[in-house]
């Protein structure tokens, strides 16, 4: 085999070897002037952007400092805080339950405004 061939079968295997370990072998970039991909698809998103009261439980998240894209840090904006208020559960950061002020009547009406757009 040539060195090319060797090179180009060794970076095969690789990526074939990460692709069935189940790991993301898509970079995802962001920062200015970058879209970050929201978790939710379009519909659900456009629920979310239309609904007064899942953008308050947004803006409190966010008040609180809760951060789009920390996940990995237990800071997410999302599956650390809005998720869990939204479907019920309970915000953490580090591990520890956090209160997020917000009124189980917005909470109901941003769990219709998702479940009306699916």
């Amino acid at each position: 085999m040539s060195r090319r061939t060797t090179s180009q079968v060794l970076v095969s295997v690789m990526f074939l070897a990460l692709a069935m370990s189940g790991i993301d072998c898509a970079a995802q970039v962001s920062g200015p002037g970058v879209p970050v991909q929201h978790p939710y698809g379009g519909q659900n998103r456009a629920a979310i952007e239309r609904s007064p009261a899942c953008q308050r439980i947004v803006r409190e998240c966010e008040r609180l400092g809760f951060i789009q894209g920390q996940w990995k840090k237990d800071n997410g904006l999302w599956k650390d805080c809005f998720d869990p208020v939204v479907r019920g559960g309970t915000p953490t950061r580090e591990g520890s339950a956090i209160q997020v002020p917000v009124s189980p009547n917005d909470v109901q009406a941003c769990r219709a405004a998702r479940a009306h757009q699916r």
